[in-house]
């Protein structure tokens, strides 16, 4: 009997110990399973584009992509040079250069070479992209002296038509045209398109530094125009007082401090007005390159004897 009982006791030991191992083998494997880990059971959420690591930059779209940036009507200029499109900003009328170039960056002469704009304080563009200026904001500008007559003659002699000297005195304090900051506007509206309704923040005259007449090939350094020699005082006086025109050429700066400084050379015409009085009228007007401010540099230290020629053409 004993020996009947080992013997089934020995034929169900092995299965037993199968069920334990299998049990424990199930238990181990569910016992791995991490909180919130997902299985291949579980419905799992679409994948996100991993983000970049730190210290690097997510990749650009490719100019095929439909994402990506259309820089076509992007402006060509660094981004300090825009100047943003505006409902306020009024086109302003400008001339074109012998190319046909249109600038709008001051200094601006007008078209009837009578005053410069030397500074926009607020310059902008249209919505149809033309250059101008936004309303109610302030500009500056510079006028020639003695261009609203009343320039002083002064000669010595004892004969108003043979004089022995001749000084034609284009002095800061001589009358400007326009004449006041009032009618300034007015005309730079009408020329240049100025809003009526912007501010002049100043009008200042052009100081003369240098001076040349052409056809008589003499020229010199300050502001009073001297006729002293024979032709200058015969024929070209003689001329003038009846009349007729002398065209000179004034080398100067604005009477002003500027946080950039220019060299002007205007051609302009001098009109006896009366006895003692001139009227200068610009011809035209130009901002000197550093070529042209050499070449004349070169004709002021030929003069004898010599003049302070650095102090009026240095920069």
């Amino acid at each position: 009997m004993k020996n009947q009982i080992f013997t089934i006791f020995a034929l169900l030991l092995p299965l037993t110990a199968g069920c334990t191992t299998i049990h424990r083998s199930k238990y181990s494997k569910k016992s791995t399973r991490s909180a919130g880990e997902i299985h291949r059971s579980d419905v799992q959420p679409p994948k996100a584009a991993p983000a970049p690591a730190s210290g690097t930059f997510a990749a650009v779209p490719g100019p095929n992509s439909p994402n990506a940036v259309n820089t076509s009507n992007l402006p060509n200029r660094p981004a300090s040079e825009v100047v943003p499109q505006s409902d306020n900003c009024q086109a302003l009328i400008l001339n074109s250069d012998s190319e046909g170039n249109v600038s709008s960056t001051p200094p601006v002469t007008s078209p009837s070479n009578n005053f410069v704009v030397t500074k926009f304080f607020r310059p902008c563009a249209t919505r149809e992209g033309l250059p101008g200026m936004e309303r109610n904001s302030a500009w500056l500008a510079m006028g020639f002296p003695c261009s609203g007559g009343e320039g002083r003659v002064d000669w010595k002699g004892t004969h108003y038509q043979r004089p022995k000297l001749v000084e034609l005195i284009v002095a800061n304090d001589c009358p400007m045209g326009p004449p006041d900051q009032q009618i300034l506007k007015g005309l730079a509206n009408k020329e240049m398109g100025i809003p009526l309704d912007s501010t002049v923040g100043a009008y200042t005259p052009f100081m003369v530094q240098f001076w040349e007449i052409p056809s008589l090939s003499k020229s010199d350094v300050g502001f009073s125009i001297e006729l002293r020699d024979t032709e200058g005082l015969t024929t070209t006086w003689g001329k003038m007082i009846k009349g007729e025109a002398l065209r000179v050429v004034l080398i100067g700066r604005e009477n002003a401090w500027t946080q950039t400084d220019h060299l002007y050379q205007v051609e302009a015409d001098i009109l006896i007005t009366a006895k003692n009085r001139f009227r200068l009228k610009p011809a035209s007007v130009k901002v000197m390159t550093s070529k042209d401010i050499e070449a004349a540099r070169s004709r002021c230290e030929a003069l004898r004897p010599a003049r302070n020629c650095t102090g009026v053409f240095q920069l």
